[in-house]
C-alpha cells in the first residue's frame, strides 16, 4: 500500500513526464483515505484518473480504500 505522500508524488511525476510515461505499463495501487470526500479529492489530483482507472471500497471503520491505475 502506498502512503498518501508517495501516491501524490507518483501522480506528480506522471504529470511532469507526460508522454514518456504514457507508453509505460500502468499498475494498480491502493491508498486508504479517511472518508469518501478525501478519496474523490485524491483521485482528482493532477493528473486526474480517467474512466475505469479508479475504484473505491468502504471499510467498516468509515475509511475508504482508494484503488487507482497509474
Amino acid at each position: 500500500m502506498l502512503t498518501e505522500q508517495d501516491a501524490a508524488l507518483l501522480k506528480q511525476a506522471l504529470q511532469r513526464q507526460g508522454a514518456a510515461l504514457a507508453a509505460a505499463p500502468k499498475t494498480w495501487h491502493v491508498i486508504n483515505r479517511p472518508n469518501p470526500a478525501a478519496a474523490v479529492a485524491f483521485i482528482n489530483l493532477p493528473p486526474a484518473q480517467q474512466a475505469g482507472e479508479a475504484a473505491y471500497s468502504n471499510r467498516s471503520d468509515g475509511t475508504v480504500d482508494t484503488y487507482f491505475f497509474l
